[in-house]
Order: structure tokens, then C-alpha cells, then sequence
């Protein structure tokens, strides 16, 4: 779009992160944590991502603003999913966390996360899903 006559120069500020919901991304999958993440800033979300359990919980512990949202792959290579919920809800008690899976969320009965994610999934159903545990 052009400038207008006479008008400033608008100069876009940048942004700190300071304001915008901070989620998780915890998968073992690099592929799924970087598109998720990438679905996610796109949407003025702040976005960090873990491999394994211990980076996660290494991550909880060690953030200086808590996250809004822990997404979590019940399947890590140190630890399913389901036994770590309890050691995030310990160090982010203020955090949601959706469960997220390739398989139905009737496998998990009484899995105790806020919502699930079936994988794969789109963008909208994971901006859902993460809309879903934050309002």
C-alpha cells in the first residue's frame, strides 16, 4: 500500500513477547515441533519446543514467565506423556495442557490433561484446541 502524502513513516514496532500466551510444544518428532510452532507465532503465540520429557520439564522449571499451555505428545522417548502431566501441573500449576496423539483419545481414559489433540492435525484444530483451555 502506498505512503500517503505528507503522512509519517509508520514504523512497525517490535515485538517482545511480553504480552502474547507462551505455549510448549513438547513431541519427539523435530518435524511436528516445528510446524506446530510455526502455526503458532504465526497467530502472535510465543512458542518454545522440547524433544523429550526432561527438556520439558527442564523448561518449566527454568521459565522466567510461566506458559499458558503445555501441547504434550504422549509418546516421548524418556516418558509417557501421561506420567509426566503430574510433573508439569507441579512446577506450572497455572499451565493447561492438551494431550496430543496419533491415537483416540479413548486409549487414555482418565488421562487428566485440560484437552486433547488428535494427530495430525490443522492449524485450526490446534488453534482451537489451544483457544479451548485458555478462556
Amino acid at each position: 500500500m502506498p505512503a500517503m502524502p505528507n503522512a509519517p513513516p509508520v514504523t512497525p514496532q517490535p515485538s517482545t513477547g511480553a504480552q502474547q500466551p507462551r505455549v510448549l510444544v513438547v513431541d519427539d518428532e523435530p518435524t511436528v515441533r516445528m510446524v506446530a510452532r510455526l502455526m503458532l507465532e504465526r497467530t502472535g503465540y510465543v512458542v518454545e519446543e522440547a524433544g523429550d520429557a526432561a527438556a520439558a520439564v527442564a523448561r518449566v522449571r527454568a521459565a522466567v514467565r510461566s506458559f499458558a499451555v503445555v501441547l504434550l505428545d504422549v509418546t516421548l522417548p524418556d516418558r509417557a506423556g501421561t506420567e509426566l502431566l503430574p510433573d508439569l501441573r507441579n512446577h506450572a500449576p497455572g499451565a493447561r495442557v492438551v494431550l496430543t496423539s496419533g491415537k483416540p483419545e479413548e486409549e487414555f481414559p482418565d488421562h487428566g490433561a485440560d484437552g486433547y489433540l488428535p494427530k495430525p492435525f490443522t492449524k485450526e484444530q490446534l488453534l482451537a484446541a489451544v483457544r479451548a483451555v485458555t478462556v
